[in-house]
């Protein structure tokens, strides 16, 4: 702030474990020198091109332990630096009080029931929906676990089917048929099964004035042809009422698809369950952990863990004992839950 009222160049880095409250602080910043009459524009890293004229004062933030290692401290910090300690075989070991054991399929009902206790009396309670997630590596998961739990609703359920087309089809190549199953991260599912009281999350910046950006959760009020009523359940317009409607989302040169397609859906899936990726800088009070593989590296792990606030307040699910490599940080991260 005094380099903005010195009118100083200046590049100043944000640096902070998960969950300490680093997106309150870019809030805040918006909020104040907005207030003050000046212009900020909050931009994500990823973005390759800004279009701006540099001599402005630059503010990054991040936490490098959720891709490389930086400081020792507490368990959850020793995870995200590869520096916890192992047992045999190069096994890093889990809290036992936050591990339910894999016995059979039926565990991962544990786990929903510990995350999502008294489902059925809770729904349309927006509070209870933003407080609990399972959150997992990988989006088929994701959408198992979204199922299972979607179906524990006994409101009606209604299905919102995708229009999917590609632009240069000649001769009718990709039939609609193909075209609708074809899942990809980032693109709604073909048939979006919803239900009043369920929470969902945008997958596609909307509104962001209105507080519409990808990652927000709501919870659905109402499903209509053309329409979903909704209510945003975190941010500053947490409790606002909004209606979305289809839009034409077109999938990525990263698909690996030979063609571009385009799905018209509403930009949402459910978000009972969400990846670790999607997940990756919110506080979800009460955590689930499903991990029925390896997930992709520390960093991830940590990732996952950190989403919660407590150890009593998480649980982890996982099928395999895993082994953490520490010469390779960009490796597997494997895990001994076995207790």
């Amino acid at each position: 702030m005094g380099a903005i009222q010195r009118s100083e160049n200046a590049t100043f880095f944000v640096d902070g474990p998960g969950g300490t409250g680093k997106t309150y602080l870019y809030c805040a910043l918006l909020a104040s020198l907005r207030r003050l009459g000046h212009i900020v524009l909050a931009i994500a890293s990823s973005e390759s091109n800004y279009n701006i004229a540099w001599g402005k004062i630059m503010i990054f933030g991040g936490d490098f332990r959720q891709v490389l290692p930086v400081i020792r401290k507490e368990f959850l910090l020793r995870v995200g630096d590869g520096n916890e300690d192992v047992i045999m075989d190069n096994m890093v070991k889990l809290l036992e009080c936050m591990v339910i054991p894999w016995e059979s399929e039926h565990s991962i009902n544990l786990l929903i029931a510990k995350i999502f206790p008294d489902l059925e009396d809770h729904i349309n309670d927006a509070t209870y929906m933003v407080e609990r997630a399972v959150v997992t590596p990988t989006n088929e998961d994701v959408d198992m676990l979204n199922e299972k739990i979607i179906n524990m609703f006994p409101d009606l359920e209604e299905t919102m089917y995708s229009f999917d087309s590609v632009e240069d089809n000649p001769r009718n190549l990709y039939q609609p048929e193909f075209l609708n199953s074809i899942s990809l991260g980032g693109l709604p599912p073909h048939n979006l099964t919803l239900k009043r009281g369920a929470p969902i999350m945008l997958l596609r910046n909307i509104d962001p004035k209105l507080g519409l950006c990808n990652g927000t959760r709501l919870l659905c009020r109402g499903s209509y042809q053309n329409l979903i009523d909704a209510e945003i359940l975190i941010g500053q317009f947490a409790g606002s009422r909004v209606f979305l409607p289809r839009i034409p989302l077109k999938s990525t040169d990263i698909a690996g698809l030979p063609f571009e397609l385009t799905r018209k859906q509403f930009p949402m899936i459910l978000s009972f369950s969400i990846t670790i990726n999607k997940s990756q800088g919110q506080t979800i009070p009460h955590v689930g952990i499903y991990l029925p593989d390896h997930v992709f590296s520390h960093g991830q792990l940590y990732v996952a863990l950190s989403i919660g606030v407590s150890k009593s307040t998480t649980t982890i699910l996982a099928m395999k004992m895993w082994s953490l490599n520490h010469e390779q940080m960009g490796g597997n991260c494997n895990i001994d839950v076995n207790m």
